[in-house]
């Protein structure tokens, strides 16, 4: 998938000279899927407690275009809704016995091709996406 960000850490998303917290500073808001435009748009806020720096971006989207596969898991039932919008960690979804949800690169590391863009979120919540291409956007 050709993207114009990196993921770090499994939390950072590095884009433009930013280094984006999405698991500290920012709160999942929503997602539109258009199954016609095969296109998927998310959309993060930036959090509102004090630890988050005011120069800190406002919001984040990150649309992916050509989206061939969109596939969510359900969130844990046992788990507060307020774990809804707090990622746990940016990966990849791996269909492989090896692989146990969602897993994270070494930056030496390179993704195959036919692994899925993933998201888990603290509420056990699932998105895993495979697209042409995946651009981000921040609003400063």
């Amino acid at each position: 998938m050709n993207r114009n960000f990196k993921i770090v850490d499994g939390i950072y998303l590095v884009l433009e000279g930013y280094e984006l917290d999405l698991h500290n500073n920012f709160d999942f808001t929503n997602l539109d899927y258009s199954v016609e435009h095969r296109r998927l748009v998310l959309n993060w806020q930036r959090s509102n407690g004090d630890w988050v720096s005011s120069d800190t971006p406002k919001a984040l989207v990150i649309e992916f275009k050509e989206v061939s596969e969109f596939r969510f898991m359900p969130r844990d039932s046992e788990m507060p809704f307020t774990e809804d919008d707090c990622i746990n960690s940016l990966g990849y979804w791996v269909d492989e016995d090896w692989a146990e949800g969602v897993i994270m690169l070494e930056p030496s590391q390179t993704a195959e091709p036919h692994w899925l863009t993933a998201i888990d979120f603290m509420s056990g919540a699932v998105l895993a996406v495979q697209a042409e291409s995946a651009s981000a956007k921040v609003t400063a």
